[in-house]
Order: structure tokens, then C-alpha cells, then sequence
């Protein structure tokens, strides 16, 4: 017998204080976004990399410190923010999302990106405004020469990720 939630397409969660999710949301395969946002999560929670078909995923304003491996399980995602948490560096993971079209990570505390990151060629720009597109990264104490990249903008930031950072 199927979930009774399984065919549900939009959940928020938002404001909750949540600081976990019960593993049997692993049964929402269908959903298409999720909002975590303002809650108390410390990791991501595991039943979130069942759900495959996730196009939009909010976790701004938890108490994130890292983001497992697992991430790269969302091959749907075009949507993923996580301003406002505690993020201290991105897994690889990340950047196999190739689809993503925003990637918020404003007001953590990233000091590092991984080497990878060009290959989300979908991120048009690094952005400012919040509903933009693109790479949204201010707010972070980011390493030099990391920080001198970034002014050429995303294309100057990804050059100098690809080349390993030299």
C-alpha cells in the first residue's frame, strides 16, 4: 500500500523549529519542493535524498554546519538555498548538480569552494538580489585570493576554480 503523502508535489515546513525529519518522508519520491527554512536542523535530514524529484529545496536559516556527499542524489534540483547557516565548506557533491540555476549561500561561513564548481554552468552569474539567478556568496569570509576571483565575476571565479586555485 502506497504512503498516503506519496503524491504530494510541495511541502513547507517552514518556522517549525524542527531539528530533524521522520525518516518515513523518504516515501515522498514525487515531491517537487521542500521548504526548511527557519528551523533548528543541524545536518540535513537522510529521508531528503529519497526524494529524487526535488526541483526546489530550502534550508535558509537552520543551524547547518555541513552538507553530506549525498547531496548530489538531487540530479533535479535548479533551486537549492542555504543562506544563513553555519556552512563552513560544500561537498563535492554539489557541484555534480548540474542543473541548479540558483545556489544561495549567503551568510555562512565559507571560506572555500571546491575546485569543481564550475562544472554548474547553469549559475549564470554571481547574483545579489534575491530572487536573481546565480551564485548568491556575499556574507562569507572567503579566503584570498579567492575573494580577488570574484570580482571578475562568476566566469574570473569559475577560471580560477578550474585551474585548481593557482
Amino acid at each position: 500500500m502506497s504512503h498516503p503523502l506519496s503524491p504530494l508535489q510541495v511541502l513547507s515546513l517552514a518556522n517549525n523549529q524542527l531539528s530533524s525529519l521522520p525518516a518515513s518522508l523518504s516515501n515522498l519520491t514525487r515531491l517537487r519542493k521542500l521548504n526548511l527554512s527557519h528551523n533548528l536542523m543541524t545536518h540535513l535530514p537522510g529521508c531528503i535524498y529519497s526524494m529524487k524529484a526535488l526541483v526546489f529545496l530550502d534550508l535558509s536559516c537552520n543551524r547547518l554546519e555541513n552538507v553530506a556527499e549525498n547531496i548530489q542524489a538531487l540530479l533535479e534540483l535548479k533551486i537549492l538555498i542555504m543562506e544563513g547557516n553555519h556552512l563552513h565548506s560544500l561537498p563535492r557533491g554539489l557541484c555534480f548538480l548540474t542543473r541548479l540555476e540558483l545556489l544561495n549561500l549567503d551568510f555562512n561561513c565559507i571560506r572555500d569552494l571546491p575546485e569543481e564548481m564550475h562544472h554548474l554552468s547553469r549559475l549564470e552569474k554571481l547574483a545579489c538580489h534575491p530572487l536573481d539567478k546565480g551564485l548568491h556568496i556575499v556574507h562569507n569570509p572567503l579566503m584570498k585570493p579567492l575573494k580577488e576571483a570574484m570580482e571578475g565575476g562568476l566566469g574570473s571565479l569559475f577560471n580560477y576554480l578550474r585551474s585548481g586555485g593557482e
